[in-house]
């Protein structure tokens, strides 16, 4: 009984692991090292506990079990390091908490042990839910836009498990035996307390980050407002001026034709067609705003010898604004453009906007090449130039908004960003 309470205690922590992190398993053999690794553990601790007893398996309980799993996601968690570290310290204070209520609830059934177990075993399926409804989206959120403070935030969960360790060394019968629930009560409060702290400290992160993500869209909308009408304004411009002309080119063309210059005549036209073609934006989709700024930075991209494929569906009104896509095409076309214009050979400078729409949300990939070298903390891209990678954690902090997905990928010459909305 004792060793199979054990293992699903394993287990429920496990669980508790991958619900508080986001795992991602870039190679199929990091999945199965992991699975070799945590196989290998349980069998280990099967041997000890069978070959060594109950109570020297609690004795290194910790080097047994705990530091194994830490090691074991370490091959899928997409945060190392201190992040990592303070989830796998947030389960063990959780898994404490739930021991130590299971004994306070037993201790009203004469403290016995396997009443104390079922006890735990039941309480494992509320708290699981209310990690993963209420706790989970802080944490989370919290792992993907802070790295700082990580250090400061273990402290809490260390605390507490050290003080649970000392009391009991995870030797559950001693604790029993002691009959004394005064320390198990000061462990509870203590442990609420802290996570109380803890949610509250996330609370006011995440509302501080996301104030700044919308002062930093905001920001990114305004610049993107005054992209569109420095456009509409340049076009405007031109097609006076052209209709102002119109009179004195229909003059010279009509001339070359009664001298009977045929040529020439033909020659002006292309020049007027091409000068017309200058003055009116291209259409690219039926989205109005999206149109200004694809053909804005389409027309740059080209003027860099960069070429430019492009697929894109978009209707004149999705259920995203108009000014959260322009951030979006705005920010990685601008960065493509800069990668490009990097590459000496003309003929490599490549850049492909794929745009398409289902049940009114958006796909857009937007795949460019480059050269170098490009750096990745937490899937996202970072540059040591002052005010680069604000573009990215702008196009970022749109798909967050919407609740979407977003990824960036930078391999063998290409970089691609890819957003669903």
């Amino acid at each position: 009984m004792d060793l199979i309470w054990l293992l699903l205690t394993i287990t429920f922590a496990t669980i508790l692991v991958s619900m508080l992190i986001d795992c991602e398993v870039k190679h199929k053999k990091d999945l199965y090292w992991m699975g070799f690794f945590v196989t290998f553990m349980i069998l280990f601790d099967i041997f000890v506990w069978i070959n060594f007893g109950h109570e020297t398996f609690i004795k290194f309980y910790t080097l047994l079990a705990q530091i194994p799993l830490f090691i074991a996601f370490i091959f899928v968690s997409k945060y190392k390091g201190m992040k990592l570290v303070f989830v796998h310290l947030t389960v063990i204070a959780l898994v404490s908490s739930i021991v130590l209520l299971g004994i306070l609830i037993a201790s009203f059934f004469g403290l016995n042990a396997t009443y104390m177990k079922f006890i735990c075993l039941i309480l494992y399926i509320p708290t699981g839910f209310i990690t993963y409804r209420y706790f989970r989206p802080y944490i989370l959120y919290m792992l993907r836009n802070t790295d700082k403070g990580w250090l400061g935030f273990c402290i809490i969960p260390l605390t507490f498990s050290m003080i649970t360790y000392s009391y009991s060394k995870y030797n559950l019968s001693s604790v029993i035996s002691q009959a004394s629930l005064v320390p198990i009560m000061r462990g509870l409060i203590f442990s609420l307390v802290s996570y109380i702290l803890i949610l509250w400290l996330f609370k006011q992160t995440r509302e501080q980050l996301t104030l700044q993500n919308e002062q930093n869209l905001l920001q990114m909308q305004i610049i993107a407002s005054k992209q569109n009408l420095e456009m509409l304004k340049e076009s405007q411009e031109k097609t006076i001026i052209y209709r102002h002309d119109m009179h004195h080119h229909l003059n010279l063309i009509d001339a070359y034709l009664e001298d009977d210059n045929k040529i020439a005549a033909r020659k002006y036209i292309a020049e007027v067609e091409n000068s017309i073609a200058g003055a009116v934006v291209e259409n690219h989709c039926n989205n109005y705003s999206v149109n200004l700024i694809l053909s804005s930075y389409i027309a740059k991209a080209k003027n860099e010898e960069i070429i430019v494929e492009t697929q894109i569906d978009l209707p004149e009104k999705t259920a995203i604004s108009d000014m959260d896509l322009c951030v979006i095409f705005a920010n990685a076309l601008e960065n493509a453009i800069n990668a490009c214009k990097l590459i000496p050979n003309a003929h490599d400078r490549i850049i492909k906007i794929v745009c398409k729409t289902k049940n009114n949300k958006p796909f857009i990939q937007i795949t460019n090449s480059y050269e170098g070298k490009v750096t990745f903390v937490d899937d996202m891209p970072v540059s040591t130039e002052e005010n680069h990678g604000l573009g990215t954690k702008s196009i970022a902090s749109v798909a967050q908004k919407y609740d979407g997905v977003y990824s960036f990928e930078g391999k063998n010459g290409v970089f691609q960003v890819s957003v669903i909305l």
